[in-house]
């Protein structure tokens, strides 16, 4: 199978959760069976999270950070998912998280995506932000996250053989966006992501999980590799054990 395109990547990006803007469940372009499997595990620890004999277990949860995740094929979806969680609520206070994930068909995953995918994240912290932190519209996060589009470039492996300093020719981004009635990126710039040597551990056939903090509001960095299937400890030490994480 071919390089994984510019577009094939922007169709591959969606989200799912509860908004505080929102009354229920909100997603888009995620399949049922992608859904269905975050919802498994988020809907798991959300159980045992309410059944704590912590009092202050879900006010933990509220003040959790955006976390960055990075998770292989193997652990079920048979595709590699990168994106962004937070902890979320609907309109009435039911807690649940919203993500937004971009998924890539194991066969098309190139560490590339991993390395150029700095100002991916960002992006993806600042619009989650917006929408549990700030209240924005479910149509107003689609949009942001439509945004991201803008920072997919990076991560196709062509940009990385092909990247140059910025001096004012436009030939890279001639070639990139070509094709394209809106042009997906205007300029290049590297821009390192919060865990630069992640693309060298990172196995998309292994059973490791990568997490870490998004710095969109300012969370202190913080780092955690889980082994296996997504469970209940993962989740505890996203969301309410956060606070005594040792790094």
């Amino acid at each position: 199978m071919g390089e994984i395109s510019i577009d094939q990547l922007s169709e591959s990006l969606g989200w799912y959760g509860k908004m505080p803007a929102s009354g229920d469940f909100v997603h888009r372009r995620l399949d049922q069976g992608v859904i269905g499997w975050w919802h498994r595990w988020l809907s798991s620890g959300l159980v045992a999270m309410n059944e704590s004999v912590l009092l202050s277990a879900e006010q933990e949860y509220l003040s959790a950070p955006i976390w960055n995740f990075l998770i292989p094929a193997s652990l079920g979806c048979d595709m590699v998912q990168m994106g962004c969680l937070a902890p979320s609520r609907d309109r009435v206070g039911r807690a649940y998280p919203l993500l937004a994930v971009l998924y890539v068909p194991a066969a098309q995953y190139e560490a590339q995506q991993v390395s150029g995918s700095g100002r991916f994240y960002e992006h993806l912290g600042r619009s989650l932000l917006a929408a549990v932190g700030h209240g924005c519209s479910a149509t107003q996060f689609e949009q942001n996250i439509q945004g991201a589009r803008g920072t997919l470039t990076q991560m196709l492996t062509r940009a990385s053989t092909q990247m140059v300093e910025d001096d004012g020719s436009s030939d890279i981004l001639d070639i990139l966006n070509g094709g394209h009635e809106t042009a997906p990126i205007e300029k290049l710039d590297q821009n390192d992501s919060r865990w630069p040597e992640l693309a060298l551990c990172f196995n998309s056939d292994a059973h490791n999980s990568y997490w870490w903090t998004n710095q969109a509001n300012g969370a202190a960095q913080k780092s955690m590799v889980h082994g296996g299937a997504l469970n209940i400890t993962l989740f505890n030490s996203l969301f309410i054990t956060h606070t005594n994480f040792r790094l």
